[in-house]
């Protein structure tokens, strides 16, 4: 699995600006709700489970999952929380 800092460096190359770090509890729910740019999600520890036109992915470490922007998901996390790093991109380009 790449370390922390290659999926930061990655996503900056790949035009993801807003990055970010979270740490989620255990069975966190995230009901539908969209992002105005595109997202990638690369799980570090744990697990969620991602829900896009109702097919479930479930994500462990070093699992990622794109969405376009504005794509309707829901995200719930696994039995031992989760952690992961988030990038949003702007779609305006």
């Amino acid at each position: 699995m790449e370390s922390r800092e290659a999926i930061k460096r990655r996503m900056l190359k790949e035009g993801f600006s807003i990055i970010g770090e979270y740490d989620d509890p255990p069975h966190e729910s995230f009901p539908s709700h969209d992002h105005p740019g595109d997202q990638l999600l690369v799980v570090l520890k744990g697990s969620v489970e991602v829900i896009i036109n109702g097919k479930i992915s479930i994500l462990k470490p070093g699992g990622e999952i794109y969405t376009s922007a504005k794509t309707i998901h829901d995200l719930k996390i696994g039995p031992d929380g989760c952690s992961y790093i988030e990038g949003e991109r702007s779609t305006s380009r």
